[in-house]
């Protein structure tokens, strides 16, 4: 599989670039002049464009604006929320859940997400 994409990705490299209209030896023929009127129109129409080219700018500002916004809130409500159940944690009545380092294993074994190391354990209640 990687030889083929290599391939192809070579081929596309050394392939010569296309130009829309390469077949062409002419120049398209000229408009016709269609009068007065219809230039009128169509300045007409090249200036509604390009206001609504404009107006539609000003909505790219504002989105791309409210979304750097929300994505700067998530950031911070992330954060708030880990700092707020790491305090939380500390005043439960049997002391932190999460381990804050990885327990030393006498074989050199790391600690994995969700297993506790024999520091963590407790009696249970019942017992």
């Amino acid at each position: 599989m990687k030889h083929l994409i290599l391939i192809t990705g070579l081929l596309m490299l050394f392939a010569p670039n296309m130009h829309a209209g390469w077949f062409f030896d002419d120049p398209p023929p000229p408009l016709p002049d269609l009068g007065p009127e219809y230039r009128a129109k169509i300045s007409k129409l090249e200036e509604r464009m390009s206001e609504q080219q404009a107006n539609a700018d000003r909505w790219k500002i504002a989105t791309g604006s409210l979304a750097c916004g929300a994505l700067l809130l998530f950031v911070i409500g992330t954060a708030l929320g880990a700092k707020t159940r790491q305090h939380y944690d500390g005043t439960t009545r049997l002391g932190r859940t999460v381990p804050t380092a990885a327990p030393s294993a006498p074989n050199g074994a790391r600690h994995h997400v969700g297993e506790t190391g024999q520091s963590d354990r407790r009696q249970t209640m019942a017992a």
